[in-house]
Formats: C-alpha cells, sequence, structure tokens
C-alpha cells in the first residue's frame, strides 16, 4: 500500500506521514488589508491553492486507504479522521508495537544464530526450515548477505553432513 500510495504521488504519501494539513487562516478586513485587533468587519483569508492542493492530496490518501481495506476489517478504522490515523492502526494491528516488533526481532535473531539440524531430518526439510528463519529476519528488517546465510546453513549441519559440507 504504501508504494501504491506513493506512486499517486508523494504529496499524497506526505499526508500519511505526517497527517493532514490545516489551512492557516488569518483575519483581514473586508477591503483586504490585514486586520488590526478590534477594528472594524472582518473576514478570514481563503486557503491558497497549496494549501488546496494539500487538502485534496489527504482526501486521496484517505480514500485510497480505505477503499484498499478488507470489508471484514472496515469497523476497526471507521472513526479514523486521517490517513494518518487510519495508517497507524493498521501498522498497529499487522506489524505490532514496537515492542512486538523488537520481540519478534530478537526472536528471529536467535533461532538464526542457533540454528541447528534435528536428527533424521532431510537436507530439504532443514532447508526449509532455514528458510522460513531467513525470511522472519527479512520480515522484521534485517537482512543478511548470502555468504552470511550460506556459512550459517552450513554450519548448522550435523557431523552427519560433513561430506555434503566438504564438497560445498
Amino acid at each position: 500500500m504504501e508504494r501504491y500510495l506513493k506512486r499517486l504521488g508523494r504529496d499524497v504519501w506526505r499526508s500519511v506521514e505526517e497527517g493532514s494539513h490545516v489551512p492557516v487562516l488569518t483575519p483581514v478586513q473586508a477591503d483586504g488589508a490585514q486586520a488590526r485587533l478590534g477594528g472594524g468587519q472582518d473576514v478570514m483569508n481563503r486557503p491558497t491553492k497549496d494549501d488546496l492542493d494539500k487538502m485534496e492530496n489527504d482526501d486521496v490518501a484517505f480514500y485510497e486507504i480505505s477503499c484498499g481495506m478488507a470489508p471484514y476489517n472496515f469497523d476497526i478504522i471507521i472513526n479514523c479522521q486521517s490517513a494518518k490515523e487510519i495508517w497507524y492502526v493498521l501498522k498497529n494491528l499487522y506489524e505490532g508495537s514496537e515492542q512486538v516488533q523488537d520481540k519478534k526481532l530478537t526472536t528471529a535473531l536467535n533461532e538464526f544464530n542457533n540454528f541447528k539440524d534435528h536428527r533424521g531430518e532431510s537436507l530439504e526439510d532443514l532447508f526449509k526450515r532455514f528458510n522460513l528463519i531467513v525470511t522472519k529476519l527479512s520480515n522484521v528488517g534485517t537482512v543478511r548477505r548470502n555468504h552470511e546465510t550460506n556459512l550459517q546453513f552450513l554450519n548448522g549441519l550435523g557431523k552427519h553432513w560433513t561430506t555434503e559440507k566438504m564438497i560445498v
């Protein structure tokens, strides 16, 4: 969804990151001069073109995120007032809070660093299990170099895989 919103325009994504734009309207006298405190008939100046563009981007971001929601999740965001608020709610729902993300990272790193084969496990099953661990690391934002990943896999192979390790 982030890529999609950025593709619609960087200013649309800005609405998600920074929140809705609120134009600053200052009172002016009916003749257009800056109003003085306590003086005559004051009216509010109109939003600038830049203000209107930013508010349009806010509406686009809100609409696109809302329409991209699965119907069963719509109740979660029904009371959100901005695209930023929707994004925050969805991010916590699907990725978890910072504490949850830290725990996921710690767990994935421990699984990676302590990877060992299980007795009787085929090489194919071992590789699938290792691949899942590498995917978990990637999902929490940690990507290992191929060299490091390959070494960890080889080091996780037990003694009964010595011949295969020598070949590689």
